[in-house]
């Protein structure tokens, strides 16, 4: 207390003119000397690799228990409320690409929201049964189906293109999204919108609810497949995301019985390092994930079905990239993920995927040779 009573009691001691005047041999002015630099602190801090008490390497459990205890924790921190069904569907209108027939699609998920999607038909008809869900990452869903170009590179598009049904529908928080309250007076729940102020009131909201964003997301990833599966006859779902749609298509699948191959692009290295070296927005965060796992034992819950994890070569940590997926953390999440699947029999089913000279972008020749030469060998 000394020390700061001493400075507020100097400083409030003014000669007649008003200017301060001299005590101890000391000018009482608080100049930018005064004040606390960051090189008398130490600024090294970090929460670690968290406690994992759930992780598979260290819980040693029955590979057939460590899932149920820890696909039900997952459930939780996701916030997850079952049975998840879907809504009414509105079809708006179709329109053609490349051949392609896209039915723009609105799902009434409550009387509050309503969120889209689009079905991409291909020209030739598709397999009756089957679908890929492609998941777009930060962004809009309109680059995914081809009405411009950036790091996803139109890969719904182009899977129709080669015969595939695809479903691609677009996230809370995103495109028309981006503000799931934009109709409400004076209401504000928004997320991304590039080049603008992002105060990511709408993660921030469902974080106090215990709905985080990446949870509620999942649930409309469920209702879509029930979608599918209800009126369009499907019974297998492929899944290909990147960035934050790497993540969701590591984590929605663990909830589904009808998904076959998952392409994940731009994730699964280690939770404890994404933010923190990183600088991935807060969409990809889980509350409370660490303490009981970590991306690694999530993909590991998808065993033992088909899984490419994807990376560009050049997507490594640096100042100015905030994606950071190909990181130091990668190798060992990798080797994780394999011992689960080994677990299953099935360590072959896990595949690493890295495109030369590219970077944080989806690789449509490594998607689709990954799954057509899973469909040639059925």
């Amino acid at each position: 207390m000394g020390r700061v009573q001493s400075v507020i009691l100097a400083i409030c001691v003014l000669s007649a003119d008003g200017l301060p005047q001299e005590q101890d041999g000391r000018t009482q002015v608080l100049t930018e000397d005064f004040y606390v630099s960051q090189k008398e602190l130490v600024l090294r801090f970090s929460h670690g690799a968290g406690a994992r008490k759930l992780a598979y390497c260290t819980t040693r459990l029955p590979h057939e228990e460590w899932r149920q205890q820890c696909r039900s924790k997952l459930a939780e921190l996701l916030g997850l409320d079952f049975p998840i069904t879907a809504g009414a569907v509105n079809e708006l209108r179709t329109g053609v690409a490349e051949g392609v027939s896209i039915v723009a699609l609105t799902m009434e998920v409550s009387d509050q929201l309503s969120i889209p999607a689009y079905l991409l038909v291909p020209p030739q008809g598709a397999n009756a049964t089957r679908a890929v869900l492609a998941i777009h990452g930060h962004g809009t869903v309109e680059p995914c189906i081809g009405a411009s170009d950036d790091y996803h590179h139109s890969f719904a598009l182009e899977l129709a293109k080669k015969g595939y049904l695809v479903l691609c529908p677009e996230l809370r928080g995103f495109g028309v999204l981006r503000d799931v309250a934009a109709q409400t007076e004076g209401g504000r729940l928004d997320y991304w919108n590039w080049g603008e102020h992002m105060a990511y009131s709408l993660v921030s909201d469902g974080i106090i609810h215990g709905k985080p964003l990446i949870g509620e997301t999942v649930e409309d990833l469920l209702r879509w497949e029930d979608w599918l599966v209800r009126t369009r006859g499907v019974t297998e779902i492929d899944v290909a995301g990147i960035s934050y749609g790497g993540d969701l298509a590591l984590i929605y699948p663990v909830f589904s019985e009808r998904v076959g191959r998952i392409f994940a692009s731009g994730t699964l290295g280690s939770f404890s390092v994404i933010f923190s070296r990183c600088y991935n927005a807060p969409a990809h965060g889980i509350p409370g994930v660490l303490q009981w796992m970590d991306r690694s034992d999530i993909a590991g819950l998808n065993a033992p079905r088909p899984l490419a994890i994807h990376y560009g070569e050049l997507d490594t940590p640096s100042p100015t990239n905030f994606s950071a997926s190909y990181n130091e953390t990668v190798p060992e999440s990798l080797r994780e993920l394999k011992a689960i699947y080994g677990a299953c029999n099935a360590e072959k089913a896990v595949r690493l995927v890295v495109s030369k000279g590219k970077q944080h972008e989806m690789d449509n020749e490594g998607l689709l040779q990954f799954l057509s030469r899973q469909k040639d060998s059925e």
